[in-house]
């Protein structure tokens, strides 16, 4: 018996699921590639890549929301880890938004169409008043992401990651007026 698969969101050429415990062999050629992960500084280990599905899924226990497998309409691969993710800027939660595409499927409009779902996810399904991405300075393509989802740099962070400080820029997008809702992340393939 096949079975049934529950979308979080969907978009025009995927759609978005949760991560399972034993989604390793899917995520592992994402978070394990160091070309894909420069912005981490490395490649995941296999205890890292462990690590990272049990974080999410303590965060869709503790927060509701996490990253989730972004698999393409048409032959159910995977494409991106992407979600939104609760983010502690300056003492105070705020819903942020992240993707990581394969590395293969760059250039092709992936991660617009990623941050689009997941802005539009995290004002409707969570309730969101703005939506943030925490992206780091050398980040061209994230930075270039967001700027296509209308998130415009309101500041910097610092991140603390593997005994390292790690600058970020805070781009954020609020809540459209409803009048303008209709048109928020409509060409979600561009």
């Amino acid at each position: 018996m096949e079975e049934i698969q529950h979308y979080e969101i969907e978009s025009d050429r995927l759609r978005f699921r949760r991560l399972r415990a034993d989604d390793f062999a899917l995520v592992a050629p994402i978070l394990q590639d160091a070309q894909t992960m420069y912005a981490w500084e490395h490649a995941f280990s296999y205890e890292e890549v462990c690590d990272w599905i049990a974080g999410m899924l303590r965060r869709y226990r503790e927060d509701g929301c996490g990253y989730f497998a972004a698999l393409s309409r048409q032959t159910g691969a995977l494409v991106a880890l992407a979600g939104p993710l609760v983010e502690q800027l300056q003492e105070r939660a705020e819903i942020g938004i992240g993707y990581i595409v394969r590395r293969e499927l760059w250039g092709q409009g992936y991660g617009v169409e990623c941050a689009r779902a997941c802005i539009r996810y995290a004002f409707g399904a969570l309730g969101a008043a703005r939506v943030v991405a925490t992206i780091r300075p050398n980040n061209l393509p994230s930075l270039r992401v967001a700027a296509q989802c209308g998130m415009q740099a309101v500041g910097q962070i610092s991140k603390h990651y593997r005994s390292k400080d790690m600058p970020h820029i805070v781009c954020a997008i609020g809540q459209p007026l409803p009048e303008e809702q209709a048109t928020v992340g409509d060409s979600a393939g561009a």
